[in-house]
Order: structure tokens, then C-alpha cells, then sequence
């Protein structure tokens, strides 16, 4: 599965014409789409083509943090190799970029003028871990289905996810996590198989605000979403705090 995230004022989710989900204050709209093909190379491939196509600044640095606590600057031209070289842990490399930064290419721009006006925080994630999954939607309780049991849980922090441990028992009946049958309930109180919000690679692109349209009008980057992630479904979430 893959998620590109991006930060809205207010959306919503419609399934035959019904809403089927909704917030009306800012939080974060997840565009997920779910294939069997995670690999860390599927966001080494990404990180590249983000950069070729000069959406990151490739003057300035990004950050590069992996789950073990270690954190460096780096060039943004070097982010996909770091990435690469990331086998065995979970990595995140993310840069903020201004929308009024000559030469960037802003996927959020319609008629050449960039909206919404601000930053875009970009943040990649890489999660090459045995038995571990990125949730970049932290859940607040976890649905056993062995056992039916509402469990509360509190995962590990990695960026503005999650990590879930698919080895380690997350019930009192000592079942471990069945990403087909189990659930999660997030923060609004929407439910979901937690197979549809698991993923090992994802794209999280923060806004400042909604945009005028929640696709890319940037057919290249969109294309390469696309590409990468395949299709995609629309979640929600409330928790994450604006970039700095």
C-alpha cells in the first residue's frame, strides 16, 4: 500500500454518492492506494523522479532520520541513494519548500500560480523492517478479530506515523497484529482493515491549507504518483502539527 498526505482545511470521503466520512477542520487528507509490491527501490525510484523533476530544492538539504534515532543533513540529490542504503531499518528523508522559490516545481500549481500559498513539506518514507509496517495514519485502538476485543494502543513514532510490529502480541489475548482481519480505529472514529492503512513505502506532501482540487494539477508528478502507488482511496486525519 502507499499514501500521499496532504494537510486540508476540511474533506471528506463519498462511496456511491453517500458520504462515508468527513472532517470539517484542518487535519490531513490520505490519498492511499494499496498493491503488493512494496519495496524499498519503489521509493528509492520516487525520491529520484521527485527530485529530476526540481519539486525539491535542490540547492537546499533534507533530512534524513532513520528509526535507530540517527538524523543528518544531506544533499537533496543524495536522499534516493540514502534511502537505498536504508536496508534493515525504516528511513525518512523530508525538506519543506517554499511555493515562492524560483526554479521549484510546485504539483499543487493550476494556471502557473502556485495554491495554496506557503510551504510544501515533503516527507518519503522507507520502511525495510521484517515484520514491521508504516500506519501514516496513527490509529488510537486496534479491533482484534481473534478475540473481538477494542485494545487502545501506542506505537512507536516514526515522522507522523507509526510503526507496527507484526511479530509482538497488541492484545490482552496475545494475539499478534492479522493485517487481513484485525482493524484500527483512528482518531475520528472511522474503523478500517488495518491492510488499508499499512504500508512500507508512502509520499506525504503537507499543505498549508485544502487545495483548489484534491488532484495534482501537475500531470508529471501526478503521473509519477501514479506510477509508483497506483490507485488511490481518500482518509483523514487531525493530529499532525503544521511544519515549522
Amino acid at each position: 500500500m502507499r499514501a500521499v498526505v496532504q494537510r486540508v482545511s476540511r474533506a471528506s470521503v463519498a462511496v456511491d454518492g453517500q458520504v462515508a466520512g468527513a472532517i470539517e477542520e484542518p487535519g490531513l487528507l490520505v490519498l492511499v492506494g494499496v498493491t503488493h509490491g512494496d519495496t524499498i527501490a519503489a521509493a528509492d525510484k520516487l525520491a529520484r523522479k521527485v527530485y529530476e523533476l526540481r519539486v525539491l530544492d535542490g540547492e537546499s538539504e533534507v533530512r534524513l532520520v532513520r528509526f535507530n534515532g540517527e538524523a543528518l543533513e544531506l544533499p537533496a540529490a543524495a536522499s534516493a541513494g540514502a534511502l537505498l542504503a536504508g536496508a534493515g531499518t525504516a528511513s525518512l528523508v523530508t525538506q519543506v519548500v517554499w511555493t515562492d522559490d524560483e526554479g521549484r516545481r510546485d504539483p499543487y500549481a493550476e494556471g502557473g500560480e502556485p495554491d495554496p500559498e506557503g510551504f510544501r513539506d515533503y516527507t518519503l518514507y522507507a520502511v525495510d523492517v521484517p515484520g514491521r509496517v508504516l500506519l501514516p495514519i496513527a490509529p488510537v485502538a486496534r479491533l482484534c478479530a481473534s478475540c473481538g476485543r477494542r485494545v487502545e494502543i501506542d506505537l512507536p513514532r516514526f515522522g507522523e506515523g507509526v510503526l507496527l510490529d507484526l511479530d509482538q502480541p497488541v492484545c490482552t489475548c496475545a494475539a499478534k497484529a492479522d493485517l487481513a482481519r484485525d482493524k484500527a480505529e483512528l482518531r475520528n472514529g472511522a474503523v478500517f482493515l488495518l491492510e488499508e492503512i499499512s504500508c512500507r513505502a508512502a509520499l506525504s506532501i503537507e499543505l498549508p491549507r485544502a487545495p483548489q482540487s484534491e488532484e495534482l494539477p501537475d500531470a508529471q508528478v501526478a503521473a509519477l504518483i501514479r506510477e509508483t502507488f497506483g490507485a488511490t482511496d481518500e482518509l483523514s486525519d487531525d493530529s499532525v502539527a503544521p511544519a515549522e
